[in-house]
């Protein structure tokens, strides 16, 4: 293979002659052989553009002259386009802070650039790496901005699924509404309720998880941009911070803001935090589903079968007929991904050391991950789940009748202490709430009926006026 020589301040090292990454990327790629994956694409995407950006501000405020300011600006389009994906050859897992991940990108548009303004790779005489693409800038804020953005970009389609799949469920709501079933706490049986209020506590729980999403997104708004090594903003323009703030928007599409306090920015990593917290909500809901839909559709023959989920492939490699709910099983693992994710957000904020948090890369890498996947898990539990969730009616019938729990509706009539007893009895004789009240003569057919009607048992309700034993009931 053809190879070209580099030199930087450590000595010299060869670059594949056709490479449009440098010295820097060479060394970075020998030294991080980790995990084998590459940053996520909208990474790149929005480095590149932080560095169009940067080239555009500088040549406003007089930094750069305009031929070069073009020239990176048009490398830094290609770059975020995708032409040069190839060239970004670097490990997710990296040094401190992304520098390798700065210097990478710095290269390959220096080299683009370099050729569009008629030299050739590796010379660096027109522009430069250091000097001309990453001035006014540094690996601290130039890193974290592009991070911002790229959540920022995930999170649309992230929040959307979480709005598609709540919605999905209000729709089987709908479809549920006024089914009367068992309800169970700690396992155990509890009182009925309707089967549409048991899926609306997830609708309800996914809606609020998007507008804390929402809200956590907000804090990401706010780039460091402009705050080069630490926060002071040195080497900079006094007008550069404004102004690459608002190419940036403009360039990305993105709603952003100046940091208030860059120094806070460079050394807190806490907004990444709250969005990865935010996330572990989601998760957490997504997990729970998952489970309940796992539990409700067990058996189905000797376990709780309320609910039927669609058939999507065969359970077993030696059981004949078996189906298992792949789709919760799948989405729950994902769930618990995420949430281990954000654990390692947590300790990599913890990670800051005095004005610079360095774990920016594993925050980036595990944000991203979280991002993706909770996006696909929903979006695979609402088209092959949620879509064709179906009721076995005639077993929520029947685990409603042999509840016992039932019988809470009655306590207001004849007291707590009568109604344990007669749970009691009815759970030794093995007979049915109903059989239990009719035997006692508590109540008569038509008065049972009235008072244990699915709607009594499933919202509040005035008592009803009957006689008991020749006495109105208090």
């Amino acid at each position: 293979m053809a190879t070209r020589e580099e030199e930087d301040f450590l000595g010299k090292a060869r670059v594949p002659s056709g490479a449009y990454y440098g010295i820097f990327t060479v060394r970075a790629s020998q030294n991080f052989r980790i995990s084998g994956s590459k940053p996520p694409r909208e990474f790149i995407r929005y480095l590149a553009l932080c560095k169009k950006s940067a080239a555009e501000a500088n040549a406003a405020t007089g930094s750069l002259d305009g031929k070069a300011s073009r020239a990176i600006a048009r490398a830094a389009e290609e770059a975020a386009e995708g032409k040069f994906d190839r060239e970004f050859i670097l490990d997710a897992y990296t040094a401190g802070a992304g520098t390798p991940f700065n210097m990478n990108m710095n290269e390959v548009i220096a080299n683009r650039a370099e050729e569009l303004m008629g030299g050739r790779k590796g010379q660096y005489r027109l522009v430069h790496p250091n000097n001309t693409v990453n001035m006014s800038q540094s690996s601290n804020d130039v890193i974290p901005t592009a991070v911002r953005l790229t959540l920022l970009a995930m999170s649309v389609p992230l929040i959307s699924e979480a709005e598609k799949l709540a919605a999905e469920i209000e729709r089987k709501e709908k479809e549920f509404s006024g089914v009367a079933k068992a309800g169970r706490t700690h396992l155990m049986d509890a009182v009925p309720l309707n089967a549409s209020d048991e899926l609306s506590a997830f609708s309800s729980a996914l809606r609020e998880d998007a507008r804390r999403l929402s809200a956590a997104a907000g804090c990401l708004r706010e780039l460091p941009m402009g705050a080069t090594a630490l926060g002071s903003g040195i080497n900079t323009h006094p007008d550069y911070k404004k102004l690459v703030i608002k190419r940036i928007a403009a360039n990305t599409g993105i709603k952003v803001r100046e940091g208030a306090n860059l120094f806070r920015l460079v050394s807190q990593s806490s907004d990444f935090l709250a969005y990865s917290s935010a996330l572990r909500c989601l998760a957490a809901t997504i997990h729970k589903l998952s489970n309940d839909l796992k539990l409700l559709s067990s058996g189905p023959n000797t376990m709780v079968g309320e609910y039927i989920l669609p058939e999507v492939e065969p359970g077993s490699s030696i059981m004949p007929g078996k189906v298992n709910p792949s789709i919760p099983e799948c989405s729950e693992m994902v769930a618990a991904r995420a949430i281990g994710n954000d654990q390692s957000v947590l300790l990599a904020t913890l990670g800051g050391q005095l004005q610079l948090n360095v774990q920016t890369p594993l925050i980036l890498l595990c944000l991203s991950e979280s991002s993706q996947l909770l996006e696909s898990a929903m979006k695979m539990l609402r088209v092959r789940c949620i879509s064709g969730l179906r009721m076995n009616r005639e077993k929520i019938a029947r685990n409603l009748d042999a509840s016992l729990i039932a019988l809470t509706a009655l306590a207001p009539y004849f007291g707590y202490a009568r109604m344990s007893s007669l749970v009691k009895r009815a759970q030794k004789e093995g007979i049915s709430v109903k059989q239990a009240v009719l035997r006692e003569g508590l109540l008569s057919q038509k008065e049972y009926a009235k008072i244990m009607s699915p709607q009594r048992l499933t919202r509040p309700s005035r008592k009803e006026k009957i006689k008991l034993h020749g006495r109105q009931s208090p």
